[in-house]
């Protein structure tokens, strides 16, 4: 229930005991003034003679008194019968020199009064509702941003502020969302800023591991390689040593592809050389035949131009998210869809594994560094798992227009 309701509950409930209390006091008063009245008036009817000596047109002018002789005179009185019942309750009517001494024209007067301070009553309650209704809104104008603002905070949007408030509570209260909100978009800049050079820090790191790794270790391996192959053809040798030689080049061989999808997966040089589309296309290939599942490739012929950074931004993107799919997802097939709009880049990973209700609560290191990543491309992403029926990645890489172009 909302608060206006239920102020508005207690200040009725206050209205109708007060309302009803006054009903009380106001039918009590007029029975004593009803009495008073009638008393009065027996005085005059045993001053006055019979009606039957006095004038007709006398007679039909009396408050109060009837003549006893004949049928009542309808005195017009508009007083409901359960008010005059009411009203009229122990006071005692009595017959005097034959009239009757009758108080409905008394009743009909405490009713119109009654009426009268009802609907005063009412029309002020009226307007107590009224105001109330517009100081609670207006009261509740400031609570209500509060409400939404702290929503968007939630929702990750930390530059939300609230505006000053003429009320001092209220103001107060708004400044330390404030700050609050200021520390806390702070300490999310700062953190963003050591997440976004730790990443970079590890790319170099992979790609300066990757250089050296191909330039040294992998020029080692090609000689051994070549040596073994050039002794399969030594006169010297007899068949036995020749066949070493030809199992010691096919060990090399083996531990080259082994070591070229490392430094596939440490930089990818594909990456540098033939563009964005490429390098998606060699990853899907490489991926299928390391982890024997069937990924669907759906990509545009033209793709929007990206930097260098955000280019290896959205690989590792792909790859962690391919990978989390051979790791955890038990599923045998996996799309993926890479589409360009007129001011986004569309992507979408998706799986026919088991999923899970819980995909964010239990959330690791590779779907943060998805987060990250994203956050770095200045990317929206949503994942959208349900247990039995797989995952879904979507990823909206927006795209200005300096950077707009196409490349293959």
């Amino acid at each position: 229930m909302t608060a206006y309701r239920k102020i508005s509950l207690a200040m009725l409930g206050v209205f109708v005991v007060v309302y009803l209390l006054g009903a009380v006091l106001y039918i009590q008063q007029a029975r004593h003034d009803i009495q008073r009245e009638l008393d009065s008036v027996a005085g005059l009817a045993g001053n006055l003679g019979s009606p039957a000596s006095l004038p007709a047109s006398v007679v039909a002018s009396m408050r109060h008194l009837q003549p006893l002789a004949g049928e009542p005179a309808n005195t017009g009185a508009d007083a409901p019968a359960w008010f005059a019942r009411i009203l009229e309750a122990g006071v005692a009517q009595t017959e005097i020199n034959g009239w009757r001494i009758d108080p409905a024209d008394e009743t009909e007067e405490i009713w119109e009064g009654f009426v009268l301070v009802s609907c005063s009553y009412v029309i002020g309650m009226a307007l107590c509702f009224l105001a109330l209704f517009l100081m609670v809104s207006r009261g509740l104008r400031p609570l209500k941003a509060l409400s939404e603002a702290m929503a968007q905070v939630a929702d990750g949007t930390l530059s939300s502020r609230l505006p000053g408030q003429s009320v001092a509570e209220l103001d107060a209260l708004a400044t330390r969302f404030n700050d609050m909100a200021l520390a806390l978009d702070n300490e999310r800049q700062t953190v963003s800023r050591l997440m976004n050079e730790l990443l970079r820090l590890q790319d170099r790191e992979r790609e300066h591991i990757a250089r050296v790794l191909h330039d040294d270790l992998g020029q080692y391996l090609t000689g051994i390689r070549a040596q073994a192959r050039s002794w399969v053809y030594d006169p010297d040798l007899n068949e036995r040593q020749k066949q070493q030689a030809r199992d010691l080049a096919g060990h090399c061989e083996t531990v080259q592809q082994h070591f070229r999808n490392l430094l596939q997966d440490l930089h990818p040089l594909v990456l540098e050389q033939l563009g964005l589309a490429s390098a998606i296309r060699h990853l899907v290939e490489q991926w299928q035949r390391l982890s024997g599942l069937e990924c669907r490739l759906e990509m545009d012929e033209c793709l929007p131009e990206l930097t260098g950074e955000q280019q290896t931004h959205l690989y590792r993107f792909l790859q962690e998210a391919l990978n989390n799919i051979s790791r955890h997802a038990r599923a045998t097939c996996a799309t993926l869809a890479v589409g360009s709009g007129p001011d986004r880049l569309q992507v979408e990973v998706g799986d026919n594994g088991i999923g899970s209700d819980d995909l964010i609560a239990r959330a690791g290191l590779g779907l943060r560094s998805m987060h990250e990543r994203a956050r770095c491309l200045g990317a929206r992403v949503r994942f959208l798992s349900q247990a039995g029926k797989g995952t879904r990645i979507q990823l909206a890489v927006p795209l200005s227009n300096e950077s707009i172009g196409s490349v293959l």
